[in-house]
């Protein structure tokens, strides 16, 4: 396990085609709209297909007993 630090921030496909749409972690907020859909909720189209019912999206990704500590401070809101 390696972890390395930059400068900058290094250049995504996200973050290159489309920077206004995902803020540079990456993840789903449903509390932020993305410009063209909300994100309140979400189908895993890997669970049961594409007719998968949607669901309510969770605050990082599922992953906010985890990683909540590492944006406390900022602004979810302007840095999605």
């Amino acid at each position: 396990m390696k972890i390395w630090f930059a400068e900058k921030q290094p250049k995504t496909s996200w973050s290159e085609y489309a920077p206004n749409e995902y803020g540079f972690y990456s993840n789903a907020n449903p509390n932020v709209d993305n410009p063209r859909w909300s994100q309140v909720t979400e189908r895993r189209i890997s669970e049961d297909g594409f007719f998968t019912p949607k669901r309510k999206t969770l605050m990082f990704n599922g992953y906010g007993d985890q990683v909540a500590s590492l944006y406390r401070g900022m602004d979810l809101k302007a840095d999605f």
